[in-house]
């Protein structure tokens, strides 16, 4: 199937959900922070992990593993598209609630404001943070020579409106039901490393469990 012909019904898709994405704090508390990510091979084999972590301490109480395939190829603005299914799959596994989920990818600091953070976080209606190693594409936005303090956040803006910041080496946005301002100090207290600690947590378990899967497999 060529994918590329549905690149513009999919492009509408994206921008009618980004309409749905709040950037607002839209939640009681904030104790557990979950994290989400995937690893996937060349066949599109792929393994979802999913963590919860206690804000205070980053004690990981719970985690959870997913083998799964990805049917969607990996075309540049559309990876909520690819992973979505899989991140809300493992997720539902959890038996702990999250108050706060962060999710290795972009959120509304996207070409159309539908990230895979965006995605995520309207489908299952859950506050999120998007946290990427880079952007999709940096010709649709300005970053800021701007810094907003001490730590190095740089403020990324589109036509006059900040989606995002570069802080620690990432690049974080909202995904959706919080501000950019609560997603910075989430990623800062949970950052021992430069990988904030519900995503690196997620990426080495779903790294290492797809792992022992191909070892197991020979």
């Amino acid at each position: 199937m060529c994918f590329g012909n549905l690149t513009p019904q999919l492009a509408s898709i994206q921008y009618s959900l980004a309409d749905k994405v709040t950037e607002s704090d839209d939640f009681r508390r904030l104790e557990r922070v979950g994290g989400v990510d995937i690893s996937f091979s060349v066949d599109n084999k792929a393994v979802a992990a999913a963590v919860v972590l206690e804000l205070k301490g980053l004690e990981v109480i719970e985690t959870k593993t997913l083998e799964t395939e990805l049917f969607f190829p990996y075309i540049p603005g559309f990876l909520g598209i690819r992973e979505v299914e899989p991140s809300l799959s493992v997720l539902n596994t959890l038996k702990h609630d999250f108050d706060v989920l962060m999710v290795n990818g972009n959120g509304i600091m996207h070409p159309r404001g539908f990230g895979l953070a965006s995605h995520v976080g309207v489908l299952r209606d859950c506050p999120t943070i998007g946290v990427a190693k880079r952007l999709i594409d940096e010709r649709y936005i300005n970053v800021a020579t701007q810094r907003h303090h001490a730590e190095d956040q740089f403020l990324i803006s589109k036509n006059g409106r900040v989606i995002g910041a570069f802080f620690r080496g990432k690049y974080v946005s909202v995904g959706h039901r919080i501000s950019l301002k609560t997603a910075l100090n989430v990623v800062e207290r949970t950052s021992i490393f430069k990988t904030p600690e519900p995503i690196r947590q997620a990426h080495l378990l779903a790294t290492e469990t797809f792992k022992n899967i191909l070892e197991e497999r020979g």
